[in-house]
C-alpha cells in the first residue's frame, strides 16, 4: 500500500438511504425465503482520455502499461422477502466515500432497498481510484475511468436486484495452508476461505461469495499491468468449474497480510506466481463440499453504526488542502484538531455476522490472540470475536475496505512511530522489526473506535 493511501481518511462516508441503525430488511412473510440476485459489469478505460492511467497501490506516478484483465464491477442483492441489502465489490485499491456517495446516490431510486455497500478488492494492478499515486501533489485519478467505474457500480447493482430469484444458502469454509505470508511479528492471520453459496429453487447458476484476508497483490510491485490480481482469476476458475458466478470480499489484511511468492523472482514470473496463487485458492475453495457446508436460515438483519475516529496524523490534511480528497472532516479531540465521521455494519445472515469495516484490520483485532508489543502503554481493545460472542453472534466474517477506507487499523500495543518525524517516516522497534503501518493509520485510538462501532451495532441486533 503506498504511503499516501491512508490520506482517504480525511473521508465522511454519505449515508445511506436508511441512515443510522436497523434496517427494515426483515420480512412480513409468514416463511421467509432467500432472493438473491447477481450483477457483474467491466470496467473499461476510455481510449480517448487524455489522462494518464496510473497504477495504484505501489509507486507513485507509474503508468499502466498494459492489460492482463479488465476489473470488474461485482453486486449481490440479498432479501428474504422484506428490503433488500446490495452488496457491491469493485475491482480497484479502494475508494473514498466521495466515489461511494456517488454510486449511492445513483441508486437512491432502486425500489425496496435498504442499504447500500460499496467495497474494494484491494488490488494493487488496478487504476488510481483515489488519486494518490499520480505524481507527488497530483490527483492520480483519471476522470473517465471513474465515470466508467461508478457507471458499472450502478448497472451491475441494478442488474442484481432484477436478477432476484428464491432459494438456499448455505456456508463452510477450508482451511488454506502455506498461503500466507504476514510481514509484521507476531504472525497472527485467519488460515480459512469462507464461502457462502446460494443454491437457486429453479436450478439455475448458483452464486458463491468468497471472503479470504489477503492483500491482492500477488503480481507484486514491479507490475505495470492493469489486472484484478487473484480475486478475479479465483471468481472466474469456480465459474469455470462449477457454472456458479462468484464474488470475492477481503477480510482483515492488514499486518501486512498477503500471499506468498510462489516462484523465485517475481519480478521475472509476476504471471506465473499469479496463476499459481489462483489455482491454489481455487483448489480450496472447490474442496468446500456440500457435506461441509450448513445451512443458513433466511433471516436477515442490517445494524449501521456512524462514528467519529480522532485524526492524529498530520499529513492528511495536506491532501484535503491539495483538493486532491473532496471528503468531509468534522471537529474532533486529536492531535490536528480533526475527527474521521465513518461506518460501520453488521449484515446477519441467520447467525452469521459479515460487518463491513471500514479499513485494512490487524487480524489480531478481530480474533484475538498474541498482539505485538512495541508501545507498553497501548491498551488494546476487546477482539471483535469476543464481543460478537457476547451478543449471541455464531460466526464472524469480515469484509475489509468497506464504505470508507481508513488504512491500516493496528493494535495500539504496536502502534509505534518516528519520534523526528511521526506519521511521516517510518521507524524500527526494539527488536529491529518495521513500522510501516503507521504511517498510513487515522491513529492509534483507531482500533478502539472500531470495537466501539462493532459493539454498539451488535447490540441494536439483540
Amino acid at each position: 500500500m503506498n504511503k499516501r493511501l491512508i490520506a482517504t481518511l480525511l473521508a465522511s462516508s454519505l449515508l445511506c438511504v436508511c441512515g443510522m441503525g436497523i434496517m427494515p430488511c426483515a420480512s412480513a412473510q409468514a416463511d421467509p425465503v432467500w432472493n438473491i440476485g447477481y450483477g457483474r459489469r467491466m470496467i473499461l478505460p476510455d481510449p480517448d482520455s487524455t489522462q494518464p492511467l496510473y497504477i495504484a497501490g505501489y509507486n507513485s506516478g507509474w503508468e499502466i502499461k498494459g492489460v492482463l484483465d479488465y476489473c470488474e464491477a461485482r453486486a449481490v442483492w440479498l432479501d428474504v422477502g422484506g428490503e433488500g441489502v446490495l452488496l457491491i465489490g469493485i475491482d480497484c485499491v479502494a475508494l473514498d466515500s466521495g466515489t461511494v456517495g456517488k454510486i449511492r446516490e445513483s441508486l437512491a431510486d432502486l425500489p425496496n432497498c435498504a442499504s447500500v455497500n460499496v467495497y474494494s478488492t484491494h488490488t494493487h494492478a488496478g487504476p488510481d481510484t483515489l488519486g494518490l499515486w499520480g505524481p507527488t501533489g497530483v490527483n492520480g485519478k483519471n476522470d473517465a475511468y471513474m465515470n466508467a467505474l461508478t457507471k458499472a457500480a450502478e448497472e451491475a447493482a441494478r442488474d442484481a436486484a432484477a436478477d432476484k430469484k428464491p432459494g438456499t444458502l448455505h456456508y463452510g469454509k477450508a482451511e488454506t495452508k502455506n498461503m500466507y505470508r504476514d510481514s509484521r511479528i507476531p504472525e497472527v492471520f485467519d488460515p480459512y476461505l469462507y464461502q457462502i453459496r446460494f443454491v437457486p429453487a429453479d436450478e439455475s447458476a448458483g452464486l458463491r461469495l468468497f471472503f479470504y484476508g489477503a492483500h491482492a497483490e500477488s503480481l507484486r510491485g514491479d507490475n505495470k499491468l492493469l489486472s484484478r490480481d487473484f480475486p478475479g482469476m479465483l471468481c472466474d476458475g469456480v465459474t469455470k468449474e462449477t457454472g456458479d458466478r462468484a464474488i470475492f470480499c477481503p477480510g482483515a489484511i492488514g499486518g501486512l497480510i498477503m500471499t506468498k511468492a510462489f516462484v523465485a523472482n517475481t519480478s521475472v514470473d509476476a504471471r506465473k506466481n499469479l496463476e499459481i496463487t489462483s489455482d491454489k485458492l481455487i483448489e480450496y475453495a472447490l474442496s468446500i463440499t456440500p457435506e461441509t457446508e450448513r445451512e443458513l436460515k433466511p433471516s436477515m438483519r442490517l445494524s449501521r453504526e456512524i462514528f467519529t475516529v480522532p485524526l492524529d496524523n498530520p499529513a492528511f490534511q495536506l491532501y484535503k488542502f491539495l483538493g486532491i480528497l473532496n471528503n468531509k472532516a468534522v471537529s474532533a479531540e486529536s492531535a490536528t484538531g480533526y475527527g474521521v465521521e465513518t461506518e460501520l455494519s453488521i449484515l446477519m445472515l441467520d447467525d452469521l455476522a459479515v460487518t463491513l469495516i471500514p479499513g485494512e484490520l490487524f487480524p489480531e483485532l478481530a480474533l484475538g490472540g498474541k498482539y505485538g508489543d512495541a508501545n507498553p502503554d497501548g491498551v488494546n481493545p476487546r477482539p471483535l470475536c469476543e464481543i460478537a460472542k457476547e451478543h449471541g453472534i455464531g460466526e464472524l466474517l469480515i469484509i475489509g475496505l468497506a464504505n470508507d477506507e481508513l488504512g491500516y487499523i493496528v493494535p495500539p500495543s504496536d502502534f509505534l512511530l518516528n519520534k523526528e518525524a511521526p506519521y511521516l517516516k517510518r521507524t524500527t522497534d526494539y527488536k529491529g522489526e518495521d513500522h510501516y503501518e503507521e504511517t498510513n493509520s487515522v491513529g492509534p485510538a483507531c482500533a478502539q473506535a472500531i470495537a466501539d462501532a462493532f459493539e454498539a451495532a451488535a447490540g441494536r441486533l439483540n
